[in-house]
């Protein structure tokens, strides 16, 4: 894993409807879920792990998805954290420590089944 990316998608055409707003965020949340790879959902942003390639597809979909949605602005913050030669750190290296006990951390090797 070469690439982390932080996307903060930000519908516009939703102003003082947070139910639209958060549906339309759902939408981009739900597809980023359908594409495997590792991700965590914050209360700003959302942050996708994988190679590059398969990230910057993502970041590029997340802006026709949301128009599928029924968003016709949007804006998109986005951080993106990449090392063509070596791997970047996890979103579990970051905060890992903060979330014990929370599944969505656990040590992937602890949760397969004997």
């Amino acid at each position: 894993m070469n690439c982390s990316i932080a996307i903060q998608y930000l519908p516009l055409d939703g102003k003082d409807d947070d139910a639209e707003t958060c549906r339309i965020v759902d939408e981009v949340i739900a597809y980023i879920d359908s594409t495997g790879v590792d991700y965590y959902v914050g209360p700003f942003e959302t942050t996708i792990e994988g190679d590059y390639d398969t990230c910057m597809e993502i970041l590029k979909q997340c802006q026709i998805v949301g128009a599928a949605a029924g968003c016709e602005h949007v804006i998109t913050y986005a951080k993106i954290n990449y090392r063509p030669n070596k791997p970047v750190m996890t979103t579990e290296d970051k905060v890992g420590k903060y979330h014990e006990g929370d599944p969505e951390f656990a040590d992937k090797a602890s949760l397969e089944v004997a």
